[in-house]
Formats: structure tokens, sequence, C-alpha cells
């Protein structure tokens, strides 16, 4: 039986340590800081929960109206995150992303929903490149009942997809690109706003081509 929007929260993932971009979901050098936008692509259809390690700039905190849950484990990747957040969901369903993927909105989230069934503890898009655990549709108590023994051995989410009923929604590959580098900051941004292109040193270059 299908689930309705009511009984879904998406958890923001945004507690990466982002060694190739520092602080890649504060910076403001093409418009809103990419934690707000992700939130605001969100928050008018479903309840929102931040996965941080950290608490964000004063700035940047107070356009995040909703639960900011910090990491209970510090550097153990994303598992660590999604399982700090679902503490203070109360929702059956949780859509989860990872904060740095600009292309995913509502609308993913919408069509797992509605291939979702009682039976499936996650929903999982899949495409030629792999599958997408990162932004996938997982049932809150099954993530709660199999992830917390892997985040003690390998603490790959993907390691908790095998411990699980998935069931996999094809997708086109595009729009799960994710900003990881210069190069994918400028991929994404560049022509959107008016700050410059980032060198893949990591030093702003005003100097690029407009």
């Amino acid at each position: 039986m299908p689930v309705g929007t009511s009984d879904l929260t998406v958890v923001l993932l945004a507690g990466g340590e982002a060694t190739r971009l520092p602080r890649k979901l504060e910076r403001t050098d093409h418009g809103d800081p990419l934690i707000v936008q992700a939130y605001e692509r969100f928050a008018p259809h479903f309840p929102v929960v931040i996965s941080a390690s950290a608490a964000f700039a004063p700035e940047v905190d107070a356009r995040l109206a909703c639960p900011i849950a910090i990491d209970r484990w510090t550097k153990r990747g994303p598992l660590a995150g999604l399982l700090s957040a679902l503490a203070v969901v109360d929702t059956t369903l949780a859509f989860v992303v990872a904060a740095d993927m600009p292309n995913v909105g509502a609308e993913v989230a919408r069509e797992l929903l509605a291939v979702y069934l009682a039976l499936d503890d996650a929903v999982v898009p899949e495409h030629r490149y792999g599958v997408e655990p990162l932004c996938a549709l997982y049932d809150r108590a099954a993530v709660l009942r199999v992830a917390p023994p892997i985040l003690r051995t390998s603490g790959a989410v993907r390691d908790v997809l095998a411990g699980m009923n998935v069931r996999y929604v094809g997708m086109e590959p595009e729009r799960f690109a994710n900003v990881n580098t210069p190069d994918d900051w400028n991929r994404e941004f560049k022509g959107r706003a008016a700050g410059p292109d980032i060198r893949t040193d990591g030093v702003p270059d005003g100097t690029a081509d407009r």
C-alpha cells in the first residue's frame, strides 16, 4: 500500500569533509550556498532534517529553518550522518540525499515514493554507471535495524543495501551529478551567477572567460 508524502522526511547529508573543495556547501561565489539551495528545493514540499558534522556559519544557519543533527560519530562517513539524522526523524520513510547534488529536487523523492511498496526497505535509483544509495528512499526502521553493525565495520551505505529488500528504479545518471571538485563546481555553476570560476588548484580565478 502506498505511503503518502506526509509520512516522508527529507534528510540532507551535509557532513562530508570536502577536502577537494573545502566548505563547498557554504560557498557564496555562485549565489546562495549549496546547502541553502538544497534546503529550499525540498522545504516547500517535505519536512527536512540536515545531517552535519558541525554548525554552519551563522548567516547560513539563519536560512535553514529545520532541525540540524550534528554527527554523533565523527569522520565516519555518510552512514554515521544518516544514523544521527534518523534519531530526530519521526516519519516512516526518509528520502536521503547528499546536499551537493544540485540537480536533485522534490520530484525525485516523489518518483521513488510512487513505486514504494510496504515490503520495500529501500527504493534506490540505478543507471548505466551504477546505483545511488546517497539519493534514495529508505524505511527508517529498516535502516536503524540493519545499519548499526555495518557502521562498526565497513561503514559503507552500499553494505546496508545488501541487508535490505531493495527496489531499484531506472533513472538518468545526469540527475545525480554532484559537486566534489573545482571542475565539478565550474561545470555546474559557470554562467549561473556572476562569481568567478574556480581554478583546479582551488583558487578563484577572476580572469576566466565569461
